[in-house]
């Protein structure tokens, strides 16, 4: 029978980052062995290499240093010489001094040529050597860097964490299950595009890690100047009136708008628990990072905001304050709607595993997350999460020393498994969450539809980089949305709009009094931002379906991508 996992952060502290770290050595372990790489060549030939390179790190130095020294000599005999020119009279000392100069400052400029041009010499032999080592090394671990992909990751989070499964994208199935079982609707995704998404179930309730992109407009406050000057007449100090000019700099300031762009990650959920209830939270700054005294005194504030709010019947809040009391304080969703699912949901159980998350600071990343229910639909946004990378591009354990790559390979996956598993931790603080599994799931041996989600679409597009699909004239990042146009034979072809701004210069004058006593007119440049969009064309193939015309005019493509099990290629490439 599988186990549930109901101390998330025991579970990790005392067995799940142990289990993870043995399995990820073992898999480098293992894929060493499929490739066949060897090891000791690798390390012998990598240890010539940073032999080399410690040598022309040496070689660059001297380079460096006989330059500056040629180029002192030089331009002492330069100043010397000019000096001599300039030196009136018959002073003899000064001329001997700088005719003593020229021939020094020409001796060790000359000096340094032949030092310069051997050093310079050595420096390209040496760097000749360390790339032509570097292509043996690369060819040393091509049949490892071949073996990496992009499920290794999470296949090893599901070896560890029980009822964890990840999809291999983000089918429409998928998605389609969350508007209908869980009532998501994807008005979420307006004005965003989405980077990457990672999909699974936690015993068969559906998950999405999300990375999307999203544009606010911001201000931007532009500077513009003007110089004017004015007569004055003023008493002198032998009594009589004397005219002066005046000057001074006027400036001018006009803010506008700007558009401006941010990620984020999240993490969405469904469940059918407590599905008349929504509430949120945020992280409480309770830690206590400025000392045990403040944080006990917000705590103490914070209960007795809380105890009044409950005892407000004037309001229509239905809030009743739980027994548990630290709680409540730590959890402080006062805005909950429904109380009897709320202590459903947060059983005694739930509550002790969600504090001890909440207060950790040790193992996990404590109260650092945003919690937001509404119905069936959970979604959580935590700090970690959004400074974490989630993209498991194989592309990036690619490493021509051995040592460097299983070096790199470990802390990787480590970081991954440890932000994933805090971000789902207050979802496994629930027991209850646990405990519902979905018809879908029953069933899931009868459903399987394997075509892509519009966010993974728009994942692949964002692959690519906007750069390849905006308008000629846009000068600032794009929000790539996407839509099917068709799909058949394993194909689909996917309209891709990129939403950007270009930008047209504008003047304004802004009138600013001058010392002068006068109004002056200041001009202040700045840019004002107009949309503009432009669709072009994607095509993609699910690896499960692929048609052989695709495959076909994916090669004849300048631009083609595999990203996770999704195939595509850009039109006109």
């Amino acid at each position: 029978m599988i186990e549930d996992v109901y101390e998330p952060l025991a579970r990790y502290r005392d067995e799940f980052r142990q289990k993870f770290a043995a399995l990820t050595r073992e898999k480098f372990k293992e894929l060493t062995e499929r490739s066949g790489v060897d090891v000791r060549a690798n390390r012998r030939l990598v240890a010539e290499i940073n032999k080399l390179q410690s040598e022309a790190e040496t070689a660059n130095n001297k380079k460096t240093c006989y330059g500056c020294l040629m180029a002192i000599g030089f331009i002492g005999a330069v100043a010397a010489l000019i000096g001599a020119i300039a030196t009136n009279g018959p002073d003899k000392h000064t001329q001997a001094l700088c005719i003593l100069g020229i021939v020094v400052g020409l001796i060790l400029g000359i000096a340094m040529i032949p030092l310069f041009n051997a050093v310079s010499e050595l420096l390209a032999n040496l760097e000749s050597r360390i790339t032509t080592k570097k292509g043996i090394a690369w060819n040393q671990m091509e049949p490892l860097n071949r073996l990496y992909t992009w499920d290794i990751t999470v296949k090893l989070i599901e070896a560890t964490v029980p009822r964890l499964e990840f999809d291999p994208y983000f089918t429409a199935d998928r998605l389609a299950s969350l508007h209908r079982q869980y009532g998501w609707d994807d008005s979420f995704n307006d004005g965003k595009s989405i980077i990457f998404a990672q999909s699974g179930v936690i015993n068969g309730n559906p998950f999405v890690f999300g990375h999307y992109l999203e544009m606010e407009w911001g201000a931007k406050t532009y500077e513009g100047s003007k110089e004017i000057s004015w007569t004055e007449w003023e008493l002198g100090a032998d009594g009589k009136r004397h005219r002066v000019r005046r000057y001074e700099t006027l400036y001018a300031h006009v803010t506008k708008p700007i558009p401006v762009y941010s990620e984020q990650k999240l993490l969405i959920y469904g469940n059918d628990a407590a599905p008349n209830l929504s509430f949120s939270r945020q992280p409480s700054g309770l830690t206590g990072k400025d000392g045990e005294l403040w944080s006990s005194i917000r705590k103490k504030w914070r209960l007795s905001q809380l105890k009044a709010y409950s005892r407000n019947l004037t309001d229509n809040s239905n809030f009743t304050l739980m027994s548990n009391h630290e709680f409540e304080t730590w959890f402080h969703a006062k805005d909950r709607d429904h109380e009897v699912e709320f202590r459903l949901l947060f059983t005694p159980v739930a509550q002790a595993q969600m504090l001890n998350l909440m207060k950790d600071s040790t193992v996990g990343y404590g109260d650092d997350f945003t919690f937001i229910k509404q119905r069936k639909v959970n979604v959580l946004f935590s700090q970690h999460l959004n400074e974490a990378t989630i993209d498991t591009d194989p592309l990036q354990f690619r490493n021509w020393d051995y040592d460097e790559a299983f070096s790199f390979f470990v802390q990787f996956n480590e970081r991954y498994f440890k932000d994933a598993y805090f971000a789902m931790a207050p979802l496994l603080a629930i027991p209850l969450y646990q405990q519902m599994r979905t018809h879908e799931d029953i069933w899931k041996g009868v459903l399987g539809r394997k075509a892509s989600s519009f966010w993974e679409h728009e994942s692949v597009a964002n692959y690519y980089g906007d750069g390849k699909f905006e308008h000629p004239s846009c000068i600032t990042r794009n929000i790539l949305k996407t839509q099917v146009v068709e799909r058949e034979g394993g194909e689909s072809t996917i309209a891709v709009t990129a939403y950007g701004y270009k930008g047209v210069k504008r003047v304004d004058y802004e009138e600013v009094y001058g010392g002068d006593g006068k109004w002056h007119k200041v001009a202040v440049q700045w840019v004002e931002y107009l949309p503009v969009q432009r669709t072009s064309n994607m095509h993609i193939s699910e690896r499960s379906t692929p048609s052989d015309i695709f495959k076909q005019r994916a090669a004849a493509s300048h631009e083609s991508a595999f990203r996770r099990s999704i195939l595509s290629y850009l039109s006109g490439a």
